[in-house]
């Protein structure tokens, strides 16, 4: 039972227990933080620290929310973390993963060792932008795009880039259309003035859940954007970046469970990249040789 007389590694070890997903831990933590403005290390070592009436209320309705309704704790203090990011997120993103982060460090690394310069990058099905802005943030001198199909999720996007400081053109539009010549918007694209290949590198962690398989997800992740789960495009995401991707540049993305053979069939000469737990979970297939 809460109470005002609890200390705060009281408050972490009853939340800790009382919550029921599967990161109890990590998210008693992050409770605390977003209740207290406290940091870790305070919250393990002050000792005279109370909460306020309000502050216990706060606690008790997140509880429910997370325990009762399944709502994601991301969507309720509305920030989720990505690499050293903090980042605004809703109802109209996707919170952004760990497996993402590898995708980033993986890509960073790919562009160094093809040496490319001055680099012009998209990010495909950007969300809440966490990729774009941690590419633009390690690589200021990159022209960075970032396209989404759902205006809701751009000015999520928009709202983060602005917390940084960052320049990134943000497009609307159903995956690579906009920037086809045929389909091309002069309201949705006024930015790129070159002529195609536009781009060093593409990356995107697109929707890759099957229909069939959405009733089986967890209960948390039905509050996400259906449209942002839903779907496998990646063929139609290949045709799409003929004569997109420059020379020396690749396309770099994330798939599902169990998806890899898929993967390999559609890219063949694609490379295969593990996440922390072993499981196959993203690709880099260069255009160089014709794999994309």
């Amino acid at each position: 039972m809460l109470s005002n007389s609890d200390n705060l590694k009281d408050l972490y070890k009853y939340l800790a227990n009382v919550l029921t997903s599967d990161e109890a831990k990590r998210e008693a933590l992050i409770i605390i933080k977003a209740v207290t403005g406290l940091d870790t290390h305070q919250i393990f070592t002050d000792e005279e620290y109370r909460l306020s009436n309000s502050q216990i209320k706060k606690i008790k309705e997140l509880i429910y929310s997370r325990n009762e309704e399944h709502i994601p704790l991301a969507y309720l203090l509305e920030q989720a973390y990505f690499l050293d990011l903090e980042l605004f997120v809703n109802k109209d993103v996707l919170i952004p993963r760990p497996e993402t982060e590898l995708l980033v460090l993986e890509t960073l690394r790919k562009i160094k060792e093809n040496k490319l310069r001055q680099v012009t990058i998209l990010d495909l099905c950007t969300g809440s932008a966490c990729i774009a802005i941690a590419l633009k943030r390690a690589l200021p001198s990159a022209s960075v795009y970032a396209s989404d199909i759902s205006k809701d999720a751009l000015n999520v996007a928009l709202i983060n880039a602005e917390k940084y400081g960052l320049e990134i053109n943000f497009v609307l539009g159903d995956y690579l259309e906009p920037f086809l010549a045929h389909k091309r918007s002069p309201i949705a694209l006024p930015i790129i003035r070159s002529s195609a290949p536009y781009f060093d590198v593409v990356i995107s962690n697109p929707p890759y859940i099957p229909e069939s398989e959405y009733l089986k997800l967890a209960p948390e992740l039905k509050h996400e954007p259906r449209h942002a789960l839903i779907g496998f495009p990646y063929r139609h995401i290949k045709e799409q970046l003929q004569g997109l991707i420059k020379e020396n540049g690749f396309f770099a993305f994330e798939f599902g469970f169990n998806q890899a053979e898929a993967i390999r069939e559609i890219f063949p000469r694609a490379q295969i990249f593990r996440d922390l737990a072993g499981i196959e979970r993203f690709a880099i297939v260069e255009a160089l040789d014709g794999a994309v």
